[in-house]
């Protein structure tokens, strides 16, 4: 068992084919009595369900910055058996331009909720979102199923401060701002190269809450500096280029 948790925590170095494998080793330690602490689900999926996100996109060139609002939604279409013999669910994510527009299919995510783990695959890449049980601090690699043997131990994902306590998502222009009791946040670690502090910032936030799942997702990448004509680089206070995403869920609901 040590060797497994290795593998997708991160704790140890193991042989690429291993990875393989890992959606039955998960499985495999369903029955065993290690778990200190009940798992709380943090992410629900239920055949019918859907969430509801506004979301918001920046994007700036030259300082300058465009911004473009939208809603998506993510519905679990069904659930199936993978090819390792588990349980999987189909979320057909949709879009739209407003409240008053057309959903349209987007694309096709597969999510596995696991005794131990959420996995979720996107554009034929599969992640670890969730760990359980959520510890404050606990880290894991959510790249397990890509990572090369040179980095497959690498702790990319964390999770934030406060395990099980409330968050509040902002008001909405539908709807006012709603506190949730029982959540989870958990952050993302990013090289010196795209997060240095200063010239470069990189952030990657997503927030859950007990039996609801999905609160807040966001992704920034900045850069705040500028080249000059000799080549050197000056450091602003605004930033030059980059991108932000954001979505907050505003409505649940069954199809």
């Amino acid at each position: 068992m040590n060797l497994r948790f290795r593998l997708l925590f991160g704790l140890g170095k193991v042989r690429w084919g291993a990875l393989l494998t890992l959606p039955a080793l998960l499985a495999g330690c369903r029955h065993e009595s290690v778990v200190p602490n009940p798992v709380v689900d943090y992410f629900p999926v239920v055949v019918g369900s859907y969430r509801t996100y506004a979301v918001t996109d920046s994007v700036w060139a030259n300082a300058r910055v465009s911004v473009a609002s939208y809603q998506l939604r993510e519905r679990v279409a069904e659930q199936f058996t993978d090819a390792a013999g588990q349980p999987a669910y189909r979320l057909v994510r949709s879009r739209r331009a407003s409240a008053s527009a057309g959903w349209t299919d987007d694309s096709v995510l597969i999510v596995q909720p696991l005794t131990r783990a959420v996995l979720l695959t996107k554009n034929n890449v599969r992640t670890v979102e969730l760990i359980y049980p959520a510890r404050a601090g606990r880290g894991w690699n959510d790249s397990a199923f890509t990572a090369s043997p040179d980095t497959i131990t690498s702790l990319k994902r964390f999770y934030a401060p406060g395990v099980g306590g409330p968050y509040t998502l902002p008001a909405l222009a539908s709807q006012p701002a709603k506190t949730y009791d029982n959540t989870v946040a958990t952050y993302k670690v990013f090289s010196a190269q795209d997060n240095d502090g200063l010239r470069r910032r990189s952030g990657y936030q997503q927030v859950y809450a007990a039996g609801v799942g999905l609160l807040v997702r966001r992704r920034t990448s900045y850069s705040l500096y500028i080249t000059n004509s000799d080549g050197t680089e000056t450091l602003t206070p605004n930033v030059q280029r980059g991108v932000a995403h954001r979505e907050v869920l505003f409505e649940t609901g069954t199809i």
